[in-house]
């Protein structure tokens, strides 16, 4: 087995209240992920928030704020992330960022969010 990273990434612009990003996670087994920002939502008042669903519309992770996703302080790195634990399937995913109202800033939003996850690898 090898951890492998995936990195989605998502921004939200000034003016905006959302936006969504559709990906592809590689084949293998998603154990975490985390959630980094440019911090440009702490000078806002708008509650900003994250869902993850599958190719059918299904909320595999339903609508929460994103310090939900967030990596915690100390421990081992793996531990940190936020735990998800399931076989990706070669199936199609989207995240969905809001905010409560529009983005009342002069600079865009940033997300992005590390997938961790297992993939076997074969020794030649």
């Amino acid at each position: 087995m090898r951890q492998i990273q995936y990195v989605v990434k998502a921004i939200i612009r000034p003016g905006e209240s959302d936006t969504s990003v559709n990906f592809k996670l590689p084949t293998g087994f998603t154990t975490g992920a985390a959630l980094y920002t440019n911090g440009v939502e702490k000078s806002s008042s708008a509650m900003a928030s994250v869902e993850m669903k599958d190719d059918n519309s299904i909320a595999i992770i339903p609508s929460v704020h994103i310090d939900n996703w967030r990596q915690s302080n100390g421990g081992e790195y793996e531990k940190s992330f936020k735990p998800l634990n399931f076989d990706t399937g070669n199936k199609d995913y989207s995240l969905i960022f809001t905010l409560e109202d529009k983005l009342e800033s002069d600079k865009p939003l940033k997300f992005h969010v590390v997938f961790l996850y297992n993939n076997n690898v074969k020794k030649m």
